[in-house]
């Protein structure tokens, strides 16, 4: 089509493109559709032209979302810098597509046409909706919400003219958009696997409503958020710090999402106990979403540890009791349990070198420096040292940031100082081969006993084999105390010699 072409031609062209089929490839439509994106603030389509191209735009681009979106979900972190530019890409054209609606809306408000009320929360609705698709893809790649994600999402809430006299929402989609970007952003979703993200918001959608928006500060307020509707940023817990004053000032409360969180925690504890009883299968139909309410995607033990991760978040936000001392020196890392284990028995390579750019007494923040030849994700297990002649420090990977494919930043959590390499195998377990672990010694205060932390999956009965090869072999019988930690990737518990063997 000529450069000169009217844009009633590029409108018929659009259309054209969204009458045949989509590509096999969302990328090859994801190119398609980044060039008709200036289609809708085009002055000279007007009226039902400019919003049927905008909706046929933002049902297109809702398609491509869906097929891409597993690819996300089978990659690992850092992504490859072809699926890291389509996400950017994406993102970039869902945002371009809100900013659409958000102009579309100021200009029905200078009109003063609130007769149109109606229309009004459709259009603040469908341009959430985009906005929540770019924070789901952005947090699934593990890069940062976008500059103006934010400011884009509140400007359209406030267009939407949901909000009651004195706090309080319907039961609407434009509040189900807005509340559940708000419940994912109170979830820590940089520690959430992409495959938890997805599930989330699967999960969110038949809950999200329950969350408490209002004008006046939430009770308990050491549970709440505060929202700066004028500025680029995210809900921040009040235990932080103290809420802004002014017009532009919400409160978001997610003690009941945690209500119903823990009614689902507690109905699937109840269901794996049964299904253990009777010799049955926790991965079969245990979580048919018409009995459960639970959305598809997660095994139930890995949705039950989910759940108590967002219970726990969703009751008491995450509060830095420890302050962060700035520091630039390289270190040595081993990342995941078989690469420590390999490296503890001397049976692996080189470890790989990071940069730590600050630390606290319970954790770091690290850089990569060379590159990354392993697969990363949030919750895995990463031993660090300073130098070769020193111990190994046991961390937990609490958060990733990838917003560039050659860098990546880690959030870590120091669970050990100090570990050994040992093999266990539990009873009742699918395999019965012994499986690699790291034994973790006590920790004052926090671990009294010796603890092992596995693999996800590990951890299938209270008694288990534990083999430590060292200078002698080592061999007990031993029975686990309690499940401290449970992620995506790793089960980390304590145990004690067996007093009464079998």
């Amino acid at each position: 089509m000529p450069e000169f072409a009217p844009p009633v031609d590029h409108l018929d062209a659009v259309l054209a493109w969204l009458a045949a089929e989509p590509a096999d490839d969302p990328v090859v439509d994801l190119t398609e559709l980044r060039k008709h994106l200036d289609l809708p603030a085009s002055q000279d389509i007007v009226g039902t032209q400019r919003l049927q191209a905008l909706d046929l735009l933002r049902v297109r681009a809702l398609d491509i979302c869906s097929r891409f979106r597993p690819r996300l979900l089978t990659a690992a972190l850092p992504l490859g810098r072809s699926l890291h530019l389509a996400a950017a890409d994406l993102v970039e054209a869902l945002l371009v597509l809100s900013e659409h609606y958000r102009v579309l809306l100021g200009e029905l408000q200078r009109r003063w046409l609130w007769s149109r009320q109606q229309e009004m929360a459709v259009l603040s609705a469908q341009g959430l909706q985009m906005v929540g698709e770019a924070a789901m893809l952005s947090a699934m790649a593990g890069a940062s919400a976008p500059f103006g994600l934010w400011q884009k999402a509140h400007a359209l809430w406030r267009a939407s003219g949901q909000m009651r006299d004195g706090g309080g929402v319907e039961a609407t989609p434009v509040c189900l958009h807005y509340l559940r970007l708000l419940a994912i952003a109170v979830s820590q979703p940089e520690s959430l696997t992409a495959r938890e993200l997805q599930w989330l918001f699967d999960f969110l959608e038949s809950i999200a409503l329950d969350g408490e928006l209002s004008t006046s500060p939430i009770q308990p307020e050491a549970a709440s958020y505060w929202i700066d509707l004028a500025q680029d940023s995210p809900p921040i817990a009040i235990a932080r710090k103290a809420p802004g004053q002014g017009s532009d000032i919400l409160f978001f409360g997610p003690l009941a999402l945690n209500r119903q969180v823990s009614a689902r925690v507690a109905w699937l504890e109840e269901k794996i106990l049964e299904a253990e009883v009777v010799g049955l299968d926790t991965d079969g139909e245990l979580l048919d979403p018409e009995s459960s309410g639970l959305p598809e995607g997660l095994a139930p033990l890995e949705a039950l540890a989910l759940l108590r991760r967002l219970r726990d978040r969703w009751a008491t936000p995450a509060l830095r009791s420890q302050p962060r001392r700035r520091h630039q020196y390289r270190v040595q890392v081993g990342a995941g349990i078989k690469a420590v284990w390999d490296l503890l028995r001397g049976t692996a390579g080189e470890p790989s070198e990071w940069m730590v750019y600050n630390e606290s007494p319970g954790g770091y923040a690290i850089l990569s420096v060379g590159g990354v030849d392993c697969s990363l994700s949030a919750g895995m297990v990463l031993a660090l040292r300073r130098e070769p002649t020193q111990g190994w420090t046991v961390c937990v990977v609490r958060w990733i940031r990838s917003d560039n494919p050659d860098q990546v930043e880690l959030g870590l959590q120091v669970i050990s100082q100090g570990c050994a390499a040992v093999s266990v195998g539990f009873r009742g377990a699918d395999s019965q081969s012994m499986s690699p672990a790291l034994m973790l010694p006590p920790l004052s205060a926090v671990r009294p006993h010796f603890a092992i932390v596995a693999h996800a999956g590990t951890y299938a009965s209270r008694r288990f084999i534990l083999i430590h090869e060292d200078k002698h072999l080592y061999v007990a019988q031993c029975r686990v105390l309690g499940l401290d930690m449970q992620t995506a990737s790793i089960e980390l518990f304590q145990y004690e010699v067996d007093p009464y063997p079998i």
